[in-house]
């Protein structure tokens, strides 16, 4: 329900038309915001100029008119019923920022902000009776010593003279004389007016007429209309904090729920991907020996084909290899005599890995050595590539 003013330029422009400088009016927005409120403009030409500069919109302003000061809040009719309850709101702030000013107008109309109407207001100039005092007074009634109301005199019935009987000579008869009738003193109505119009303004609802008949002036139905509006956006307020509450509760579940899936999900890849590995290793193993119970029958090492490209190339090249000790000989083909290259496995192996993500290339592996370089190797069928894996490590385990 509160409003930002703190703006630097709010009170620079106010201080500017206060202090007597040429600037002598200003004009407050809300730039598209809804609670921020800014300086949209300031100028010299005093009332008309700050007319001529109001916007279909909710605008408060501040004009200097000789050493007198006016607060006026514009709202355009365009303005939506809750926006136009909100700037009543705010226009109490306003003019608690404003202390300068003498009378606060609230309008939605141009025509009532003319320099004459608004010289009226300020008492520089005598206008026509406002609402309040153009009421008629009605006469008070005489009230008696014990409070009670006395009756006013019936007027006298005129008695012809025929009917008169005539006084007696004696002086003890002569008619005491009679006192003429007092007019009564008329009420000066332009003196009442501008003692009205002079009475400040108060918080409080004034009250007039006769409290058992229930009327109210328009202060106290504006004073109503506030408090409506006050209560409007309170409600308005509230049902906003409690959309916003519940949409932050609906994202933290929805946040949480998401989470704890994904940790599921990560935690059921985890174990899939050791139960790979131990699986894995179990078949390598397994193979290890196998081969080595070839070699020992057999005197010959594990041979086949592989597809390698060596650290530092961009190539694949496709080899016969032949695994015997702790090497491996890379040939042309199966039928070559010398080796193209020699790979000294031996003690030097720091890690062999599965490398489909890294080329993606099925059934293809990594093998890491000690001096840093790293060979990427693919086989025909899952079944080769295992069994080149158990030989690369047989081989690195037989130093």
């Amino acid at each position: 329900m509160s409003c930002d003013l703190t703006d630097p330029a709010i009170l620079e422009a106010y201080q500017d038309i206060i202090s007597g400088t040429p600037t002598n009016w200003l004009i407050l927005g809300y730039h598209d915001t809804r609670d921020k409120i800014s300086l949209y403009s300031r100028g010299t030409g005093g009332i008309d100029e700050l007319t001529s500069n109001l916007k279909e919109e909710v605008l408060y302003g501040f004009v200097r008119i000789e050493d007198r000061f006016a607060l006026l809040a514009y709202v355009s009719e365009q303005v939506s019923g809750l926006r136009r309850a909100r700037a009543l709101v705010h226009g109490k702030a306003v003019g608690a920022l404003f202390k300068a000013s003498n009378v606060q107008i609230n309008t939605s109309s141009l025509a009532e902000l003319t320099e004459e109407r608004v010289r009226t207001r300020l008492g520089l100039i005598e206008g026509p009776p406002t609402p309040e005092a153009s009421s008629p007074v009605m006469p008070s009634t005489p009230v008696g010593p014990t409070g009670s109301p006395v009756p006013a005199p019936r007027p006298a019935t005129p008695v012809s003279p025929a009917h008169v009987a005539p006084a007696p000579s004696s002086p003890a008869f002569a008619p005491a004389p009679v006192a003429a009738p007092v007019a009564a003193a008329p009420i000066a109505i332009d003196t009442l007016v501008q003692s009205v119009s002079e009475v400040p303004s108060s918080p409080s609802p004034i009250r007039t007429g006769s409290p058992r008949s229930g009327l109210s002036t328009p202060r106290t139905e504006r004073q109503l209309e506030i408090e409506a509006a006050e209560r409007k956006v309170r409600e308005e307020m509230e049902r906003q904090r409690r959309a916003e509450a519940a949409k932050r509760q609906r994202e933290t579940e929805e946040r949480e729920a998401r989470e704890q899936e994904l940790f599921a999900q990560k935690q059921a890849l985890e174990l899939e991907r050791k139960r790979k590995e131990e699986s894995d290793r179990i078949a390598r193993e397994a193979m290890k020996k196998q081969l080595i119970e070839m070699e020992r029958l057999r005197g010959s090492g594990l041979s086949g084909y592989l597809t390698i490209q060596v650290a530092g190339s961009p190539f694949w090249k496709r080899r016969f290899y032949v695994m015997q000790g702790q090497t491996v000989s890379l040939y042309r083909d199966e039928i070559g005599r010398a080796p193209i290259m020699d790979l000294r496995v031996g003690g030097q192996v720091v890690h062999i890995a599965d490398a489909s993500l890294d080329v993606l290339i099925p059934n293809s592996f990594r093998i890491d050595f000690k001096n840093g370089d790293s060979h990427f190797f693919f086989s025909d069928s899952t079944k080769d590539k295992e069994m080149a894996i158990a030989g690369f490590m047989k081989c690195n385990e037989s130093a």
